[in-house]
């Protein structure tokens, strides 16, 4: 996962890591383990951070799938 890219995109929507974990039913400190690396986001939880990030299907597949996803 490109952890920057995550942290870069909800930075550069004003959001906090608790108001990231609000969004996908997490505490701050699992968000945070999530955001960093230590702790795989589920496929539940991807589609809601791309919504509330407003993030695109490349940005998805790079921060999420470190780019493997097959273009469509």
């Amino acid at each position: 996962m490109d952890k920057l890219g995550l942290e870069y995109a909800r930075k550069r929507k004003n959001l906090s890591r608790p108001d990231m974990a609000k969004a996908i039913g997490k505490s701050p400190d699992t968000y945070a383990k999530k955001e960093n690396g230590e702790v795989k986001f589920t496929l539940d939880e991807i589609p809601i951070i791309a919504r509330v990030l407003e993030l695109t299907s490349d940005q998805v597949n790079a921060i999420f799938f470190d780019g493997n996803l097959p273009n469509r």
